[in-house]
C-alpha cells in the first residue's frame, strides 16, 4: 500500500516538474528586455537578433492597446547604432500580416521590424525610433534605447 502511493506521488512530481519547466520557458519568451509606453498602448521589446548570413535584424515587440479595438501602423523605424550608423526599416509585420492591423483591448499581439543591411560587427543599438499610428491618432513616436543584439 505504502509503495503505490510512492509511486503515484513520484509521478505527479515529476510531471509537476515538467509543467513547472515548460511555464518558466513561456515567461521567459514574453519577459521584455525594454518597455515604452505611448497614449493608451505598450510597446514590449522581447528580442532584438540578428542573422549573419542575410545581415538583416528582427526586432519581436508585443504591443498591447488599453483603449477601444483600433488599426495600428508603422509608419517608419529607424535604428542607430553605438559607431552612429544609421539604419531604416525594411519591413514590419503585426500578428504576421501585413500592416495595418486592428489591434484589441488589452490582447497582446506580436509585432516585428526588420532591418537590412546590417553587419554582425553592431553588438548594440543605441537607438531605436518608431513613428506608429493608433486609430485616428497619427505622428506617436517611442524610442528605445541601448538595446544588445544577439546575432545567430
Amino acid at each position: 500500500m505504502f509503495l503505490t502511493r510512492s509511486l503515484v506521488a513520484q509521478t505527479s512530481c515529476e510531471d509537476l516538474k515538467k509543467e513547472n519547466d515548460y511555464l518558466k520557458k513561456a515567461l521567459s519568451i514574453t519577459t521584455p528586455i525594454k518597455a515604452a509606453s505611448g497614449p493608451k498602448v505598450d510597446f514590449n521589446l522581447l528580442k532584438c537578433e540578428g542573422d549573419s548570413k542575410q545581415q538583416k535584424l528582427t526586432m519581436v515587440f508585443t504591443i498591447v492597446n488599453h483603449d477601444a479595438n483600433k488599426h495600428f501602423f508603422f509608419d517608419k523605424a529607424n535604428v542607430v547604432d553605438i559607431e552612429g550608423n544609421q539604419y531604416t526599416i525594411n519591413s514590419a509585420t503585426v500578428s504576421s500580416k501585413n500592416i495595418p492591423y486592428t489591434v484589441y483591448t488589452d490582447t497582446p499581439v506580436k509585432t516585428t521590424i526588420d532591418f537590412s543591411q546590417v553587419l554582425p560587427s553592431v553588438k548594440m543599438l543605441k537607438l531605436v525610433s518608431v513613428d506608429y499610428g493608433l486609430g485616428d491618432q497619427v505622428n506617436l513616436a517611442l524610442e528605445f534605447k541601448d538595446i544588445p543584439v544577439t546575432w545567430k
